[in-house]
């Protein structure tokens, strides 16, 4: 009782940490999820009071869950995965499509290609979602399959650092440049959230500016298959 009292107390960022961290070490997280639970929709806009802390908060939050869910269904994965209400947090029931495309991606419709918000859109999530969409999310999101970024740990002090760390390794990884052929192969998520990227051209930036294609070319973009076989654990070391 005492030690579920301290944690009522704790940051929801810390939350968010500690129980990514409990799922990693394979430790009871059962006390993190009732606390945060206990938390209110007015804690969190009150707590979480900085792009960064909304940021750090829901990627952990995000990463977290997907572990735990896909620990109940081992095998397969539920047709409705990503659209139940099955994250209990701060006396909501959420879905991992809330978390990402409705707070992270600030209302955007999922299947847009990153191009057209949501139509309609309930109070709580327009309370919680971020300011502004950061295209560097979806190389820190791991919902579970092979081909998704590694599972690390983001802190509010310092998400900058992180989300950049995250992009340039999720890119080293997954991109391919073939000079002769001024083509380059990259990630099928960046074609799925193209609009987030700021399209063709801005895809094509954003892999100048991390040093995947020299800065004087404009290649060709070829979107790499995604492999949905699902990895669990894939921390990063």
């Amino acid at each position: 009782m005492e030690e579920q009292a301290k944690l009522t107390n704790t940051l929801p960022t810390q939350l968010a940490q500690d129980l990514l961290y409990a799922i990693k070490t394979q430790k009871p997280y059962e006390s993190y999820l009732i606390a945060l639970q206990q938390l209110t929709v007015d804690n969190l806009v009150e707590l979480l009071d900085s792009e960064a802390k909304r940021l750090s908060f829901w990627i952990n939050i995000y990463n977290a869950f997907i572990q735990l869910e896909f620990y109940k269904t081992p095998d397969h994965k539920p047709s409705n995965f990503f659209t139940k209400k099955c994250l209990p947090i701060a006396g909501q029931v959420m879905s991992f499509d809330l978390i990402e495309h409705g707070i992270l991606r600030r209302s955007k419709f999922k299947y847009s290609l990153g191009y057209f918000n949501k139509l309609f859109v309930d109070k709580t999530e327009k309370r919680l979602r971020v300011d502004k969409v950061d295209y560097r999310i979806h190389f820190a999101l791991n919902c579970g399959a092979k081909s998704c970024p590694p599972i690390a740990f983001y802190s509010d002090e310092k998400i900058e650092e992180e989300l950049d760390l995250a992009t340039a390794a999720y890119l080293e990884n997954e991109s391919i440049y073939h000079a002769r052929k001024n083509m380059v192969e990259i990630a099928k998520l960046m074609q799925w959230f193209r609009g987030d990227f700021g399209g063709k051209s801005g895809i094509i930036r954003m892999l100048q500016q991390y040093n995947i294609i020299p800065t004087d070319t404009h290649p060709r973009l070829v979107f790499r298959p995604y492999d949905w076989t699902v990895v669990l654990d894939n921390f990063r070391d």
